[in-house]
């Protein structure tokens, strides 16, 4: 018996001994990072000739999009010029003296977030000065109240302060990267920084990454987001939202002595997964300029006062006259370019858990977009539905199973998508079915998803449906930094029409028009899309160029043709804004589907005439706007103590649309003819059409006042092709 054990016992010896071995080794190579991290926080003290500074920053703040595939649209910017100053003692004071913004509709400003600055002037200290949150992490949050000296910020933790392992484990400490400041060359050492699980009370703490000079132990860099512990989250509140405050701070080297302040960057990022995949975003990005340090003097009483381990002391951020504000000009970047190049999943690998593509797997009620919750049209009446997410992460990288379903309660339908996905490396395939009422209206913009809220209490529903039946199997290629998107699918089709279920809006309003013809029928699909700066459209307000082509075949009962091009871009210049869109389309076919056609008017790119007036096989429409804003009534208005609204900004706004439509064949024609519901080629006397071809170029030319950045229009339009009068137009939003 004694023999049988012997070789047991000669396998756990020799576990033991590799055990060992490895404990050994793993302390051998944390001593590395135990060296730097001492060295560091050495260095991490306010050197002692380090007594002020005075810089110019320039801060862009961007209220964005980031939707459910990934891509971004800005819908708000406001940019901030300010002054900065800061002693040793812990003054900290920022002063706004310039101040202009963009915005696509009607929204508050961003400065209402804000009671004192927004920078971070040192990294220096044993402790940081941070904003509260009500973010979840590691299951806890803090509710998003004033500190208990009644400023809106709070004292956290360095993750180099002398008492840091009380806090913070590490790990890491390699060298990942070597940058060159003048002549020298400055290896840069990476450090994973996160809370210990055994830290008791509250207290605010790091999450992140911190990068080195592996050279001199110096701090240059801060990436990740402050968490508050001790503050428990309801289990409904973290099933209902995740938000989080993600900061990046960077340093530049000084006079060879100081590492100051470079740029510094925010990012507030909110989802609610019920409502879809999509997050709002919140973007403050500061770059420094102008910087000159030991600008003043202190005496000897004021300078012993000076303790890193005090926070700072803050003052109200500051705001110069009004007339100053409104004659500001040394603006050193074009709106919308310091935020440009950046992305919400920039933050991707240290987000909340649900956001995550690593870890165990999960399942979360989660729909892909809020339409696939609620939404309002004149076919199906009210919709609502449910979604699931099951993605399955470490079990399966990169596969992510989607389900929703719901019903549309007058047609009396019920409707849902079921998919399969999975992403690996620059490459996502995707297996997808379901029944869904689609929007047939083109050239739409990137964030036109249908409108609810104006169909339902304003009756006005400006689309046209098909109810349709899919299976589809796609793969899509990333290329680049979202440089570039290209996608390819395959599939099999049915369209079914469904008639209008509402006469007017359940609020009353104008009647409904009719829901325009559908040829039904099955088919077997095959689709082809190039995307070139998917973030970048006239209707964002990230400046550059984008575009995007797209073409697709129908075999079956149902069979066609279609292609797309479409150019668009934005351009800043001084006061000015130059925007523009051109759109183009073709779709052949024996006997090419209604629903297939390209349709102009009203809402779809000629503001001048009648909703879908014109259709065809062939398309075109091209619009261009010059904006203006003026130099007058410039600074953001203050209502109350904390809210403020974007400044009144008076502007002159001008531009063309044009389009064109034709039918040039016969089987063009007749399915011209069949956008009319019912249409009877037998029964022409009891007939009349929806829309014809344009016959020629139309054009239409549109003026007037912008105010708060272009979140309000107010202007004319009129048809240029004929005679015609000018007709009042009245938008909150862009306006071309």
């Amino acid at each position: 018996m004694r023999l049988c054990l012997l070789p047991l016992r000669l396998l756990v010896l020799l576990a033991a001994a590799q055990l060992a071995a490895a404990s050994r080794s793993d302390a051998q190579a944390s001593r590395p990072l135990q060296r730097l991290l001492e060295d560091a926080s050495r260095r991490n003290r306010l050197p002692d000739s380090l007594i002020s500074y005075k810089a110019n920053v320039e801060t862009e703040i961007a209220v964005l999009l980031r939707r459910e595939e990934g891509t971004e649209a800005v819908t708000a910017i406001e940019q901030v010029a300010s002054a900065l100053r800061w002693n040793r003692a812990g003054q900290y004071e920022q002063r706004v003296q310039g101040y202009r913004a963009q915005q696509l509709g009607a929204n508050v400003s961003m400065l209402s977030l804000f009671q004192t600055g927004w920078i971070n002037p040192v990294l220096y200290g044993n402790r940081l000065r941070v904003r509260p949150r009500s973010a979840e992490s590691r299951g806890r949050a803090a509710p998003a109240s004033r500190g208990r000296d009644g400023s809106d910020t709070l004292p956290a933790v360095h993750p180099l302060a002398t008492d840091r392992d009380q806090y913070y484990t590490y790990s890491g400490g390699d060298t990942i990267v070597v940058m060159r400041a003048g002549d020298r060359t400055i290896p840069i050492a990476h450090v994973r920084v996160q809370p210990r699980d055994d830290v008791k009370g509250q207290v605010v703490l790091f999450d992140g990454e911190m990068d080195l000079d592996a050279s001199r132990g110096t701090l240059v860099r801060l990436r990740g987001h402050f968490v508050r512990t001790g503050a428990s989250r309801s289990p409904l509140g973290r099933t209902l939202a995740d938000a989080v405050a993600f900061v990046e701070y960077e340093n530049g080297e000084r006079y060879g002595a100081y590492w100051l302040p470079a740029k510094q960057r925010i990012e507030l990022q909110a989802n609610v997964p019920l409502l879809g995949d999509g997050r709002a975003v919140v973007r403050i990005v500061s770059r420094f300029f102008d910087m000159e340090v030991n600008d003043t003097v202190l005496d000897a009483a004021t300078l012993a006062k000076a303790d890193s381990l005090r926070a700072l002391a803050r003052r109200p951020l500051t705001y110069a006259r009004t007339d100053s504000l409104a004659r500001f000009g040394s603006w050193r970047n074009a709106i919308g370019t310091i935020t440009g190049g950046l992305h919400a999943d920039d933050f991707q690998d240290i987000a909340p858990d649900r956001w995550r593509a690593t870890g165990p797997p999960r399942f979360d009620l989660s729909a892909s977009r809020p339409a696939d919750v609620m939404h309002f049209n004149r076919v199906e009446g009210l919709y609502t539905g449910l979604g699931g997410k099951w993605a399955l992460r470490d079990a399966a990288p990169g596969v992510v199973v989607r389900a929703n379903a719901g019903y549309a309660w007058s047609e009396q339908t019920v409707r849902g998508r079921l998919s399969v996905e999975r992403t690996r490396g620059a490459y996502t395939f995707e297996a997808r079915g379901g029944r869904s009422m689609d929007i047939t209206n083109d050239f739409r913009a990137p964030l036109d998803s249908g409108n609810t809220f104006a169909a339902l209490f304003g009756s006005l529903d400006s689309y046209d449906y098909v109810s349709r039946n899919v299976g589809t199997l796609s793969v899509l290629r990333r290329v680049g930094a979202r440089r570039a998107l290209i996608r390819a699918e395959v599939g099999y089709g049915d369209d079914r029409y469904r008639a209008s279920q509402f006469v007017r809006g359940p609020f009353g309003g104008d009647p409904f028009r009719a829901n325009h013809g559908v040829d039904e029928g099955s088919y077997v699909r095959t689709a082809a899309l190039v995307e070139w700066h998917p973030d970048l459209a006239a209707e964002s307000l990230k400046p550059g160029l984008g575009a995007r082509l797209s073409f697709e075949r129908g075999d079956g009962t149902l069979s066609w043709q279609r292609a797309e091009l479409r150019l668009s871009g934005r351009r800043p210049v001084g006061p000015f804004v130059l925007l523009g869109r051109g759109d183009v389309g073709l779709v052949t076919g024996a006997r090419i589907p209604s629903q297939q056609l390209f349709e102009l008017g009203k809402y779809q790119n000629l503001p001048a005439y009648m909703d879908k007036e014109f259709a065809g096989s062939r398309a075109a429409a091209v619009r261009a706007s010059l904006q203006y804003t003026s130099p007058f009534l410039r600074n953001p208005i203050r209502l109350g103590e904390r809210f403020w609204v974007p400044a009144i900004a008076p502007g002159l706004s001008v531009g063309v649309q044009s389009g064109w439509a034709d039918a040039p064949t016969a089987a063009a024609r007749e399915s011209v003819n069949r956008l009319t519901p019912g249409y009877d080629p037998l029964q022409l006397a009891q007939w009349a059409p929806v829309a014809a071809a344009t016959g020629r170029v139309r054009a239409s030319v549109t003026a007037g006042v912008r105010f708060f950045g272009n979140g309000l229009f107010l202007g004319a339009t009129r048809a240029v092709d004929q005679a015609a009068p000018w007709r009042a137009l009245f938008g909150l939003g862009q306006q071309w």
